[in-house]
């Protein structure tokens, strides 16, 4: 299987970690692309965007909620809580939820820094405002219920804390640790799990 990613990218990052932790290495090879060649992408995935899973029998999965949750079920994992014929999946909401918290955090860290890299007399001061709000409103609530975080990593976890390190990465300047002082204790911990130092951009 061919997983075309790039090293910074949050979304690949949650799938090469759980490619990492359930062994996949040998089934997973991680092909990096160049973002500002689109026409190359849509060769594999019409929207233009990363990550995209190539199967062996040529089929392409994409999206990293759909790649990740295919790769935990190939693995026998258990990072994305699935439902059985004994019942509900225990934690699987409380998984997505905080999954497509950590996705939100990334989606606008990203899209800062997109507006951040236009020339300054093209950018909108209403958009930098905006994802700005949504960075920090979205810390501040990671920071609430980060006591409540899964002990064992789930896809939720892992989510928000590839979005941490991609605001570390783009962000820096936002100091986030000062006065999140839960959100910090957690995000060190995770930060020295072998397959988040092996992906770190």
């Amino acid at each position: 299987m061919k997983l075309y990613m790039t090293p910074t990218s949050p979304y690949a990052r949650k799938a090469r970690i759980i490619v990492r932790e359930l062994d996949l290495t040998k089934l997973v090879t991680e092909v990096p692309v160049d973002l500002a060649n689109k026409d190359e992408i849509r060769k594999f995935n019409p929207l233009g965007k990363i990550p995209a899973l190539q199967l062996d029998d040529g089929s392409i999965l994409l999206d990293s909620p759909v790649i990740c949750e295919y790769l935990d079920d190939l693995g026998n994992g258990k990072f994305c809580p699935h439902h059985s014929m004994f019942g509900d999946a225990k934690g699987r909401w409380k998984a997505l939820t905080l999954a497509a918290i950590g996705d939100g955090l990334a989606d606008a860290a990203v899209a800062l820094m997109l507006e951040q890299r236009r020339k300054e007399d093209r950018q909108s001061t209403t958009a930098l405002e905006h994802h700005k709000a949504a960075i920090l409103a979205t810390l501040d609530a990671l920071e609430r219920i980060a006591p409540r975080f899964a002990e064992y990593p789930t896809i939720g976890e892992i989510a928000v804390g590839c979005a941490l390190g991609y605001v570390d990465l783009r962000h820096g300047y936002l100091a986030w640790r000062e006065g999140r002082l839960q959100l910090a204790a957690w995000a060190e911990k995770f930060d020295r799990y072998q397959s988040v130092l092996a992906t770190k951009p």
